[in-house]
């Protein structure tokens, strides 16, 4: 059982890498001299259903205000997303009591460089001394 479920855990895991790729949030490239590279911290939740959610974030307490970043904001999903989804619902007369939406904060250009090492037992083979670049 205990084996199944780190199984279940690290399926989640890579289900997040392959959103963050697939949606181009990162390049994984040398760290530039001169550049420090940010922690990463993974957020796991297991949902009512007992599906496992699994999310790499970026340490960004270790960040420094004025020099790695400007401003703090949290972006949320896409005001399109949410319309589309309303109209969609009020012409199927579909009956909304939540909205989860997947990988909700990847749409927001960053404004800064940041980079951010690779997760542990999740680095990409013959790339394992780069980072990640986000977007």
């Amino acid at each position: 059982m205990l084996k199944q479920n780190q199984e279940e855990w690290k399926k989640a895991c890579y289900e997040e890498l392959n959103a963050l790729k697939d949606c181009k949030v990162y390049d994984v490239v040398d760290l530039p001299q001169g550049w420090k590279i940010i922690k990463y911290h993974w957020v796991f939740d297991q949902k009512t259903d007992g599906q496992k959610k699994a999310r790499l974030v970026a340490k960004g307490f270790s960040q420094i205000e004025s020099i790695d970043f400007n401003e703090i904001f949290s972006p949320v999903v896409r005001f399109e997303t949410v319309r589309l989804i309303l109209a969609l619902s009020a012409l199927e007369n579909w009956y909304i009591t939540g909205l989860d939406v997947k990988s909700t904060f990847l749409y927001r250009k960053l404004d800064e460089e940041i980079y951010m090492e690779q997760p542990e037992g999740f680095k990409i083979k013959g790339l394992e001394h780069k980072v990640f670049h986000l977007h």
